[in-house]
């Protein structure tokens, strides 16, 4: 007897949680259909749309007439000092080192 499969998602279109029950091979195929074959890349990670490629995207859509509003950075949260309340300057990080086990 094939073994039946319970799990819990999201709608995209209401935003509704759902639950859905399959057979095992069914689910496993609904899952590898987001994994490419091999050899193959994501293409949004090459040419202007990698993630550091500003210049080349912008000149893109200056020769394409396209034009995109730049997206409002947020400010920075003012971090206070404990004592006297007046907003430090923060000079650097430190990180702490990994100790395994």
């Amino acid at each position: 007897m094939p073994k039946a499969l319970s799990f819990k998602y999201i709608e995209s279109k209401t935003g509704n949680t759902l639950y859905r029950t399959l057979k095992g091979e069914d689910f496993l195929h609904l899952i590898l259909q987001h994994v490419l074959p091999k050899g193959l890349r994501r293409v949004r990670d090459y040419g202007f749309l990698h993630g550091n490629a500003k210049k080349l995207l912008s000149l893109v859509q200056l020769i394409l007439h396209v034009v995109i509003e730049a997206i409002k950075q947020r400010p920075r949260p003012v971090f206070k000092c404990p004592c006297c309340k007046s907003p430090m300057v923060i000079l650097g990080f430190r990180l702490t080192a990994w100790k395994p086990g």
